[in-house]
């Protein structure tokens, strides 16, 4: 059982050392500029995709792939594909959590060994599942409120332009909905979880990142690479992604409390 007056204490401690840490702010910063600034470019360049399809072997075919979909078949060939495009500029808010959460989850456990305060929370009553919980919410919670944040902004610019050009508003459809909604947060967590189980057994913060980063981001790119254009056609596919997320982290999260090591960390991280 998890005290929650524990937790969110715990919480406020560990977002109080988050804002200080001068190694994930950046990443948070960065991101979160590109994310607006994608649809945005996209929707205002919207009438030269359609010229370039004509040019460009790739461009074409993400046209010609747009004008199948059933939803798009009455629309006008521009509105069509960058709506389209659109859908594909959303896998850029799974990674918002990919890099910030796995920078975040990096320093969660190792961080706190070198800065020697890890030891006196050990120390203390709290549990295990309580100490996990909160580390893994102070980074999940703060790269969650970052993502969704873009996309209202970006949503916002994207519609305030189609309005003004189309008279419709083009985000947010169900993909984005659900994707960005459900997904993300998913994804989030997933990676949180594994990169705070590789923190647990470290020594070092910068060899955590390296190695997140080596198992993490191939890995993403690959999934994308192979299912992006299914998840980008079929919400049906989208949903069930969600639920396999969704089974994918009750499972690290068993992984990651079974094996930390309380006693280990306390007596053999000196």
């Amino acid at each position: 059982m998890i005290r929650r007056d524990v937790v969110l204490a715990f919480l406020a401690h560990e977002i109080k050392e988050l804002r200080g840490n001068a190694r994930v702010l950046p990443v948070m910063l960065i991101f979160p500029v590109l994310a607006v600034l994608f649809p945005v470019i996209l929707t205002f360049l919207g009438p030269s995709l359609v010229e370039e399809a004509s040019v460009d072997p790739a461009m074409g075919a993400m046209l010609k792939q747009a004008v199948t979909l059933p939803e798009f078949q009455q629309l006008s060939l521009e509105e069509a594909l960058i709506r389209f495009a659109l859908r594909g500029v959303a896998a850029f808010y799974l990674l918002m959590p990919v890099a910030i959460g796995s920078t975040a989850a990096a320093f969660s456990i190792v961080g706190e060994k070198q800065q020697r305060t890890l030891e006196p929370i050990l120390a203390t009553p709290i549990s295990d599942r309580e100490f996990l919980a909160g580390k893994f919410l102070v980074c999940l919670v703060p790269t969650m409120v970052v993502t969704w944040l873009s996309a209202i902004v970006g949503v916002a610019l994207v519609d305030s332009i189609s309005w003004s050009r189309y008279g419709t508003l083009f985000l947010p459809d169900r993909f984005w909905l659900a994707g960005i909604g459900l997904l993300a947060p998913l994804v989030g967590a997933a990676i949180t979880l594994v990169t705070m189980r590789l923190s647990a057994r470290s020594v070092d913060p910068q060899s955590t990142v390296q190695a997140s980063a080596l198992a993490i981001l191939p890995g993403f790119f690959v999934v994308f690479g192979v299912f992006g254009k299914v998840l980008m056609v079929s919400f049906n596919a989208v949903l069930v992604t969600i639920v396999l997320t969704l089974v994918l982290n009750l499972w690290l999260f068993r992984g990651v409390e079974r094996t930390f090591r309380r006693e280990e960390i306390l007596t053999k991280w000196k």
